[in-house]
C-alpha cells in the first residue's frame, strides 16, 4: 500500500521507481509564468514537490529550467513536454 507522505527532490528518483510521476504545473507570479514540480502517486494523488534546499515548493523560473531537471532525472528521454497556462487564464490570474 502507498504511503503518503512529503516528497522532496532528493527523494524523487526513488518515488518515480515506485511508480510516481511528475507533473509540471503553470503558475503565475508577479514576475511572469513558472511551473512548479508535483508528485503524481500511483493512487492520482498529487502534491508539491519540496526543494531539499529551501524547503519550498520546487519551482522552475524559465522551461530551461525545466528541461534541465528533467534531462537530469530522465537522461534518455527524447523531450519533454511543458505545459501552458490553461485558456483563460492571464497575466492578473494566479
Amino acid at each position: 500500500m502507498w504511503n503518503p507522505r512529503v516528497i522532496t527532490t532528493d527523494a524523487v528518483q526513488n518515488f518515480l521507481e515506485k511508480g510516481g510521476k511528475l507533473d509540471y504545473r503553470p503558475i503565475h507570479t508577479p514576475k511572469g509564468w513558472n511551473w512548479e514540480l508535483w508528485a503524481v502517486q500511483p493512487n492520482g494523488a498529487a502534491s508539491p514537490v519540496i526543494s531539499s534546499k529551501t524547503g519550498e515548493a520546487r519551482v522552475f523560473k524559465s522551461s530551461d529550467a525545466l528541461v534541465s531537471f528533467h534531462m537530469r532525472i530522465f537522461p534518455d528521454a527524447e523531450g519533454v513536454w511543458v505545459p501552458a497556462p490553461k485558456s483563460g487564464q492571464d497575466e492578473d490570474t494566479e
